[in-house]
């Protein structure tokens, strides 16, 4: 079958939103533009791809975190070189090149031995996203435990009940919380849930000193009152963090009120594309792909962490509603139409949890994104002229 070549392009990924911890990329020319900014010339080397292909790499030595769930560096700067190492979310890495394919070059210390290899300059960001802390938090709800802050890529590594307790360290995003604890099989898990299913622990008072009680409320002053909604119930002692917990000690009651009180604007600066569904004609040839598990996504800290208000995918291009779909690019290249349920969208993104035959659609909101859910149908690729889709294994 003919392929459909897709050009992997290098991103830098602007970000909309103000509140919580954003992934900041850096790319080839950006990277040269900053250094002649400081007066000094840029040295410039040359790579090949392990595939025959040569490119230009500007040397740069500076730190970078990984953004995603486990990021693969390979051999050479390419997909399918051979993996060599996987870091997770948030880990620190040493970048001392960056290429002009979209790739950055890094150096791996371990045991003494100094060894070189790539990743996806995509998926690493300039700024730390974990901000650290050190609090012990209750659980409110049961809940999952995922490798990365976002329910997007995010996948299950654990899970905490409700009356558990946490050790919570760190925060990302304006959504997610880092937490650490010992599973049932006694083995330590880290990972990450959402600040909503976590709760502060009361002190409770110790022998001999009184607690703060409550003035008795007068069966008049009950009467006037309003009918107030019922809150969730809370374990004993604990206390729900909001905007009205400004006067709270803990660092992490502290870290989401900030949150809290910037989503209002975050949520109004990001900009959403609409765009109007295209229905396949009645004409177009279609292949089918097979079954795909479908799942949709919105540009919210919930569906996307570091990447909430994001105004480009990882192909370059503008999210747009009813238009893009994530998918695993050695499946379906970029740019690849292909038709689901009737409607033709365009693959522009990727998602460390997107794996073979599962797409994710864009959507304009969350509560779009929750609405419609996940579920299974038959997917088809557009062909337009002769092109056919490759098939892959990997």
């Amino acid at each position: 079958m003919k392929k459909i070549l897709a050009v992997m392009l290098t991103v830098s990924l602007a970000i909309v939103c103000p509140a919580g911890v954003k992934a900041a990329t850096l790319d080839y020319k950006a990277a040269i533009n900053k250094i002649e900014a400081k007066g000094t010339p840029a040295v410039i080397q040359y790579f090949e791809d392990g595939k025959g292909n040569k490119g230009k790499m500007v040397a740069l030595t500076g730190e970078a975190y990984s953004s995603s769930a486990s990021l693969k560096i390979r051999e050479h700067p390419n997909i399918d070189a051979t993996s060599i190492k996987s870091v997770p979310f948030g880990a620190l890495v040493k970048r001392v090149g960056l290429c002009d394919n979209g790739w950055s070059k890094l150096v791996i210390e371990e045991d003494g031995k100094k060894a070189y290899g790539y990743a996806e300059s995509y998926y690493l960001s300039t700024d730390p996203l974990i901000k650290k802390m050190n609090e012990k938090l209750a659980v409110r709800e049961d809940s999952e435990v995922l490798n990365f802050p976002g329910i997007r890529d995010g996948l299950s590594v654990g899970e905490v009940s409700e009356g558990d307790r946490v050790d919570c360290t760190g925060m990302c995003s304006d959504n997610w919380s880092q937490i650490s604890y010992t599973n049932d099989s006694g083995k330590k898990v880290t990972g990450f849930v959402q600040n909503s299913v976590l709760s502060e622990i009361k002190e409770e008072p110790k022998d001999g000193e009184k607690g703060t009680e409550k003035p008795e409320e007068t069966a008049t002053e009950s009467e006037n009152e309003q009918e107030l909604e019922e809150p969730d119930a809370l374990l004993e002692g604990e206390a729900v963090i909001g905007p009205s917990s400004e006067g709270d000690d803990s660092i992490w009651a502290k870290a989401v009120t900030e949150n809290l009180q910037d989503s209002t604007e975050a949520a109004n600066a990001i900009i959403v594309n609409e765009g109007e569904a295209v229905n396949v004609s009645a004409t177009a040839k279609l292949e089918r792909l097979g079954e795909f598990r479908i799942t949709h996504y919105c540009a919210c800290s919930i569906c996307c962490g570091p990447y909430s208000g994001m105004n480009s995918t990882a192909s370059g291009a503008v999210p747009v509603t009813n238009h893009t779909i994530a998918v695993y690019p050695k499946q379906i290249p970029y740019g690849t139409k292909v038709v689901i349920n009737g409607q033709v969208y365009v693959a522009e993104d990727c998602g460390s949890g997107i794996k073979k035959n599962c797409i994710d659609i864009y959507v304009a909101d969350h509560e779009e994104a929750c609405s419609k859910g996940m579920y299974r149908t038959d997917v088809y690729l557009l062909i337009e002229g002769n092109e056919e889709l490759e098939e892959s294994d990997s």
